[in-house]
């Protein structure tokens, strides 16, 4: 179809309430034909907004629509079995032959609305790339929807390795190891959120391909390779407690910057400082011209709303200097500022050693930095970041730690379940289901079975270093 057919395409699958302006009108091919267009309307204050994708062919293939939810209604919320006829009927608008491929597979219950998931199954189980789900209000509107298309059918392997056979494996290669780690009880199985004394297993996914009579694991992950981790300087004698300083002093935001906005993120705010003389040079609605309007000249921190200290900040506004600094002493800059900034947390910091580029021309230096207890257990998916730029030798982004160090301070480092108790729990716990994954080598669908819990038939996560718990996904 041609940009003006896919545009009024577009607008047949939704209605643009007043107050909502294009955002992005953008059209991508790529090889083969193939591409795809894409649609966004918001209002000024970017908190209400639909954005809409089509394929070249003008079939839907994601919807997704953010509006205020204490609107006022005069008809009655629809039950269950009515948001599932619309949602079929919505899908069928696109797709008309769309149940010769998928089928109803399960619902979920969402924060403003009933998820409606369609999989295109194979021996009873769900193809990786090919779901497809409707997002029904109370009301009977399509607020979310997606369709990845449909697979080949794939090849069933001949012979399935039996269970026991994995059993073995693990219990060769299993191993555990002591680790703090911040837990969400959105996501996990624990009543309360926070950082937890666990052990992490090892190794922590387990996939095995279905049908090898000498079980071997199917993926290599990143955290999977051990990182390499060395002791900081200590911090100077003159140095007692976090130098008090304002958000702007800390970020290094000048006098000529403005706050252009700032949004609620949950449990922190994002601000956003522009130059006060900035002005808007881009007209067209493309993806670039829309980040560019972003983001072009601005600096943006993220602040917690608990503690009011900057979690995280970025400088797109570019900052020039005559300085040719190694990266060497854009280290002793970055070691600088969390000595000054930072001060409390600095003795929980341990540096990651990563292989560094060879480029003259680099204008960005960037570290990482693990943190461990006293006692010296690490603190699990929490990395500090700090890049320095090489031609000011200023701070150019910093991300810190997504707690707060009284929190971790008060924490028991010690656990009462020893790691063969752990692993006598874990074992006990522990089954194989089947289900279809990718082939990294062939992209085409590949039969694995993977790891889960027995009764929860999730990802077994750690199980608490204190309590036992077996903690799971949901």
């Amino acid at each position: 179809m041609d940009k003006e057919k896919l545009r009024k395409r577009a607008l047949s699958y939704v209605t643009i309430p007043t107050g909502l302006t294009p955002l992005i009108e953008e059209y991508a091919v790529g090889e083969g034909g193939k591409g795809e267009a894409f649609f966004s309307w918001a209002n000024e204050e970017k908190d209400s907004g639909i954005t809409l994708r089509l394929d070249l062919d003008g079939n839907l293939t994601s919807l997704s629509i953010h509006k205020d939810d204490h609107r006022v209604h005069d008809t009655v919320p629809l039950d269950v079995d009515e948001r599932k006829e619309r949602a079929e009927q919505f899908l069928l608008k696109s797709y008309p032959d769309a149940f010769d491929h998928v089928t109803f597979y399960e619902m979920k219950k969402r924060d403003h609305a009933y998820r409606f998931i369609y999989e295109q199954l194979v021996m009873d189980l769900p193809l990786k790339r090919s779901s497809c789900f409707i997002d029904v209000d109370s009301y009977g509107e399509i607020i979310g929807f997606s369709y990845k298309g449909v697979d080949p059918t794939p090849k069933i392997p001949d012979v399935i390795i039996a269970k026991e056979k994995l059993m073995e494996d693990v219990q060769e290669k299993l191993d555990f190891h002591l680790v703090i780690t911040s837990l969400l009880s959105s996501l996990q199985n624990v009543t309360e959120s926070g950082l937890r004394l666990v052990y992490e297993i090892e190794p922590s996914f387990m996939r095995y391909k279905a049908n090898v009579l000498n079980p071997t694991l199917t993926i290599m992950h990143d955290e999977d390779i051990p990182e390499i981790t060395f002791a900081l300087p200590a911090l100077p004698n003159s140095t007692i407690g976090d130098k008090k300083v304002s958000m702007e002093d800390f970020i290094g935001i000048p006098p000529n910057m403005e706050v252009i906005r700032e949004t609620d993120m949950g449990p922190e705010t994002g601000i956003v400082w522009r130059d006060k003389d900035w002005e808007n040079t881009t007209e067209d609605l493309s993806v670039c011209s829309f980040f560019k309007r972003q983001n072009d000249g601005t600096v943006k921190a993220m602040v917690s709303k608990k503690t009011g200290e900057v979690r995280s900040f970025i400088w797109f506004k570019q900052r020039e200097g005559e300085l040719h600094l190694s990266r060497e002493e854009c280290f002793q800059k970055a070691l600088a500022f969390l000595q000054l900034q930072v001060a409390s947390y600095y003795p929980y910091l341990q540096g990651i050693a990563r292989d560094a580029e060879e480029d003259e021309a680099r204008k960005i230096e960037s570290f990482a930095f693990s943190i461990q207890t006293e006692a010296g257990v690490r603190v699990l998916s929490e990395i500090v970041i700090v890049a320095v730029d090489c031609t000011t030798g200023l701070v150019n982004h910093y991300s810190g730690p997504n707690f707060d160090l009284v929190e971790l301070s008060q924490l028991p480092s010690r656990p009462l379940i020893t790691k063969e108790k752990a692993r006598d729990i874990f074992l006990r716990h522990l089954d194989f289901e089947l289900a279809w994954d990718k082939d990294l080598d062939t992209e085409d669908a590949l039969l694995i079975y993977r790891a889960c819990e027995n009764d929860a038939r999730t990802s077994i996560r750690y199980i608490d270093a204190r309590t036992g718990q077996v903690i799971v996904d949901k």
